[in-house]
């Protein structure tokens, strides 16, 4: 072996084994050099341990005070001293401009022809006849009737071009065949737009829990409807308990009528039982409905 590899391997670095306890077999600089590092080590965990300490002490002052050391009472004035503005909230249809009839027909011809529906000729010969005496759009025409017609959503989105421009007293949909969907849509458009305060839905045998749903949801929301027409109906146990529900929500609706909808025996008597609380309810008709209790 030549010299030149004996000094490469003296220059290579030498690994000592040793347990933690026993340094004795270790030249003098490399004990100190693990006495260093024994050192740097202490010196970690103590710094960790005040960190640790310090987080808990930030946690502990981050809890909400429950108590406090004295009583405190917030005092309002009793008269509006103190009072500097009111505001009331914006009505969506204060400044809608007037429409006359002519041009909410043209409007309405429009939108079924772009739904590719046929207009309803009812509307067509009421629209075109109807005597037209507003003067602002808040004032309300007389009714509006589609009876024995078949409505679906795009009879209603058609519909919409008239209901948004003119306000009517009744909208009559006697006999009318329309689909709990169709319905509820229709209720959105008649509450958004306040279309009406007498609603007849007379005859109407089609309805379902989802239709009574979306009369409740209206019933609770409008602001204007005093009258409500659903003779000659059918009601079953759960629809008398939904359209009774529905009538509890109501805050305007002083006049319903109910006439030929058998309502007798057990189930007028839920029907009674659930009307107490409808507070605003004012007028009852229930005739030809041979009533009866068991």
């Amino acid at each position: 072996m030549s010299k030149q590899d004996e000094s490469d391997r003296s220059s290579l670095p030498i690994l000592h084994f040793i347990n933690k306890s026993n340094k004795a077999g270790l030249p003098s600089n490399q004990k100190h050099e693990v006495e260093v590092v024994e050192e740097n080590k202490t010196e970690s965990t103590t710094l960790n341990d005040i960190d640790t300490k310090s987080s808990m002490e930030n946690n502990n002052d981050e809890k909400p005070i429950t108590t406090v050391s004295h009583s405190r009472r917030v005092h309002f004035p009793t008269d509006d001293s103190q009072l500097r503005t009111v505001s009331y909230a914006p009505e969506p249809l204060s400044n809608r401009p007037l429409l006359s009839l002519g041009v909410t027909l043209q409007r309405y011809r429009a939108a079924c022809q772009r739904l590719q529906l046929r207009p309803l000729n009812c509307l067509l010969d009421q629209l075109g006849t109807m005597d037209d005496g507003r003067k602002t759009f808040q004032d309300r025409l007389d009714c509006l009737k589609i009876i024995n017609e078949k409505l679906d959503l795009k009879h209603i989105d058609a519909l919409e071009e008239i209901l948004s421009r003119c306000r009517f007293h009744t909208l009559d949909f006697e006999s009318t065949t329309i689909d709990d969907l169709a319905l509820s849509q229709l209720f959105d458009v008649i509450e958004y737009y306040e279309s009406c305060t007498h609603i007849n839905l007379s005859n109407h045998r089609s309805i379902g829990f989802q239709g009574y749903q979306s009369l409740a949801k209206y019933l609770r929301k409008t602001n204007c409807l005093e009258r409500l027409d659903m003779n000659s109906m059918r009601f079953d146990d759960n629809s008398i308990l939904g359209f009774t529900r529905s009538l509890r929500l109501s805050t305007t609706l002083y006049e319903l009528h109910l006439e030929s909808c058998q309502l007798n025996g057990k189930m007028l008597q839920k029907f009674i039982e659930y009307l107490r609380s409808c507070i605003s309810l004012r007028e009852l008709y229930l005739c030809d409905n041979r009533m009866y209790f068991n």
